[in-house]
């Protein structure tokens, strides 16, 4: 076939769009991401425009236009008695520090050790952002000091309130540095609360998430660069995909009018912005440099792309989408907010490779492969390199090797079944570079009878100041000063309308998680409903551990229906792709065991603390409990752009005549180069995310970066091809009763050139084979 760089057929230019007909000239219909991709490069200037006219909007309002918050409670019980005590208490706690000093030599009764803690709290008592310190040898309290005597303790009330507390914490923290660093060596002096602790983590968080742009754009470039061996062709995805992010957060300003966004949408939408934006588009502009390089005029690469690998996109991208939906039935407020963040992410992403991608691609032409950089990557490498390699040796022994890998990777996954979900909380939940951390430290290590968050019981009745509702708070607080899971005293507080009060139990246990949800449940099962069993006064156990609880009961109790949404339509959506009964349940299976090595590997790392200090971390022993659910939805929909790329490939070669193994062969080393660098971009995007210094972040960031790293190289190069071989043509048995199915396949009899089929006008098109 000869090549031709024309723009379009000769007499297309010509014609009218009315008597364009969308159809191969083998009789194959053109898909409709085939259509819309022609709609939009014959009218590319157009699209480009409107589409930068979109992006500039976006950017212009998401920098004016406030995005309003989530304010985030929590679930179930804890959340609703936590909003009674917020709606009818007029609280104004002042934001309090806790100041600690140590000394290994000196104990307390030294004159010296005396002297050296007024002397720093003379300092801050003299700032105007401190309203008062209280040191231990102000009250002589003994809960102030250790009881090795070598630890002293003394609280800092920052003056105002919480509001612009963390304006004023800076200069409490710069004078606490200064005095520690004039007695380094001697005195070690740390500083911990909730405004260090907040202000800390959002200034680290900022940083973070600045170099985590910078970073995933250059790893996103480099591996372009490496893949397509040109700058222009390097480029695209990654414009494609900022684009994508910069409106999409400007979208989600408006949408947070509607619905408020939680306060990480950012980092949410960088990470699937990425992810998603440049695979989408590294798969067509990798299609559509093959097919112009096989001799395709330009109209006719576009459209091809799109029909065959746009529309394995396409397909991915709803999964993405049904993934994310299914995050919503949770119910809760916080999962409905990130998933519509980042379902309006993902689609912008699908929606611009499909439209603005192919305008882009007609207008450039073949300057695409423009600046080219010859000495870096390996272009036109058909044999599939060492996915190739893999792949023959699967193809011979297919029963021992999905034999050892399948068991090697439910081997990984075991630990799963011992997730400990809950939110972390002390020392152990904070990164090393949080300053306050190392308060927070000698505080556990020192005074732990007081640092666990208290419970409230909270009783809702019309009026609380009876005797009836006053001798069943008697008999609770009574209840619980028997017990050693408590400790008092025990605050009761009532509100002015007689209304609500609450009971503040300190538990015992310190920050360990698993105590103070043990005693959290042991005080609703066991002593409140003892307390409180003559009266039908409403009764609610709430605060940090309780909330916890909620959450985490919340998240297993919907777990099902999301897994069932989104497995069911995934399922029906690959019926209908690929119209095989076998490939859906296949796919989902080698999915689930991804996601089932990811969790494992979670487990290992941050329950059991195996390399945790690689991540500057401490093994927190807990998993976030929203993060199994959340992992699912994402991982899942982004595995499926793997097996949407090949499964199409493999269609293909099979729909073209090719046996089954030759398919899959293939259909492998086709698309070994693309499944690699878009594997490499993600794992490489997901690991900024690992690096950071927030826990979550991390135990984000490893879930997805492993399980994209075992589904792109262990799933796709030995397990999928193996069983592809193993089943034979029955990989694409249907039942004669699902015979009714539309097809939207767009399978071919023969190899023959796909070309846009004109009017008698139209001249022939030029003779020659593939």
């Amino acid at each position: 076939m000869s090549y031709s760089k024309t723009d379009e057929l000769p007499s297309t230019k010509r014609t009218r769009r009315s008597e364009v007909q969308e159809t191969y000239l083998d009789g194959t219909n053109i898909s409709f991401t085939g259509r819309i991709a022609g709609w939009s490069a014959r009218h590319r200037w157009w699209v480009i425009a409107a589409s930068i006219l979109v992006i500039f909007l976006a950017i212009f309002t998401a920098n004016t236009v406030e995005t309003k918050l989530l304010d985030y409670d929590g679930e179930g019980e804890s959340a609703y008695g936590a909003d009674l005590i917020g709606e009818r208490f007029d609280l104004d706690f002042a934001p309090t520090e806790q100041l600690i000093f140590s000394n290994s030599t000196l104990d307390a009764n030294t004159p010296a050790y005396r002297a050296e803690v007024e002397d720093l709290v003379r300092q801050l008592r003299a700032l105007p952002e401190v309203a008062s310190v209280t040191s231990f040898y102000d009250t002589g309290d003994p809960t102030m000091v250790s009881d090795d005597g070598h630890v002293v303790l003394a609280q800092v009330v920052i003056a105002g309130d919480e509001s612009d507390a963390e304006d004023k914490i800076d200069a409490i923290l710069n004078t606490v540095r200064a005095a520690g660093a004039n007695n380094a060596g001697s005195f070690e002096i740390a500083i911990a609360g909730n405004t260090s602790i907040i202000q800390q983590l959002e200034k680290i968080d900022e940083e973070d998430f600045a170099t985590m742009m910078i970073v995933t754009m250059v790893l996103a470039l480099t591996f372009m660069l490496i893949a397509f061996r040109g700058v222009v062709a390097a480029l695209i995805p990654l414009v494609m995909a900022l684009g994508s992010i910069f409106t999409a957060l400007g979208v989600a300003t408006i949408v947070s009018h509607v619905y408020p966004m939680v306060d990480f949408l950012a980092q949410v939408v960088l990470l699937m912005g990425m992810a998603v934006g440049v695979d989408y588009s590294l798969f067509i502009v990798s299609r559509y440099r093959s097919e112009r390089k096989a001799g395709r005029a330009k109209l006719e690469a576009i459209t091809l792309a799109s029909n065959t690998t746009g529309r394995a996109v396409f397909y991915a991208g709803i999964v993405v989408l049904l993934s994310l939906a299914g995050l919503i039935l949770t119910g809760s407020a916080i999962f409905v907010s990130m998933s519509i963040g980042v379902i309006i992410v993902v689609f912008l992403a699908l929606a611009a490779s499909l439209t603005l991608l192919p305008a882009l691609l007609a207008a450039l032409g073949d300057n695409v492969n423009r600046l080219r950089l010859p000495f870096i990557g390996r272009e036109g490498n058909d044999n599939g390199g060492v996915w190739g390699a893999i792949t023959d040796k699967v193809l011979a022994r297919p029963v021992v090797m999905a034999s050892i890998t399948a068991l090697a990777l439910a081997a990984i996954a075991v630990p799963a079944f011992s997730l400990n979900l809950a939110f972390a909380s002390g020392s152990d939940s904070l990164h090393d570079a949080v300053e306050a951390k190392r308060g927070l430290e000698l505080l556990e290590e020192n005074f732990t009878s007081g640092l666990a968050d208290p419970a409230y019981v909270i009783v809702d009745a019309s009026n609380v100041n009876a005797p009836e509702v006053q001798a069943q708070v008697a008999r609770l607080i009574a209840m619980a000063g028997d017990d050693k899971a408590f400790f008092p005293p025990f605050e009761t507080r009532i509100n002015a309308a007689g209304s609500l009060l609450y009971v503040q139990i300190p538990m015992a246990g310190g920050t360990n998680e698993d105590e103070a949800e043990s005693n959290v449940r042991h005080l609703r099962q066991d002593i409140v409903p003892v307390a409180f069993s003559d009266t039908n006064t409403r009764v609610y156990v709430s605060g940090s551990a309780a909330g916890s609880i909620d959450f985490t009961d919340q998240m297993v109790g919907t777990a099902p229906y999301v897994f069932g949404f989104v497995l069911g339509l995934s399922f029906l959506l690959l019926l209908v792709m690929f119209r095989s009964i076998v490939i859906p349940v296949k796919a989902i299976g080698l999915n689930l065991l991804s996601v089932g090595a990811a969790y494992g590997v979670l487990v290992m790392v941050f329950q059991w603390g195996w390399g945790i200090t690689l991540l500057g971390s401490d093994a927190t022993g807990v998993i976030m409990p929203w993060l199994p659910l959340f992992l699912f939805a994402i991982l899942f929909g982004l595995s499926m752009d793997y097996h949407m790329l090949l499964l199409n490939r493999i269609k293909e070669g099979y729909d073209q005549g090719l046996t089954n193994e030759e398919s899959v062969s293939q259909g492998i080393r086709m698309t070994a180069g693309q499944i690699t660098s878009a594997a490499a971009i993600m794992v490489g995007i997901f690991g900024t995310f690992a690096l950071g210094r927030s826990v979550e972040l991390q135990q984000m960031g490893v879930g997805l970066g492993v399980a994209i790293l075992i589904d792109a190289t262990v799933i796709r190069s030995v397990l999928l091809p193996a069983s592809m071989k193993l089943l034979g043509d029955r990989n694409w048995y249907l039942p004669t009763w699902l015979e009714w199915l539309p097809n939207v396949s767009t399978e071919r009899a023969t190899p023959a050139l796909p070309v846009m089929a004109f009017t008698a006008t139209a001249p022939a098109p030029a003779s020659g084979g593939d």
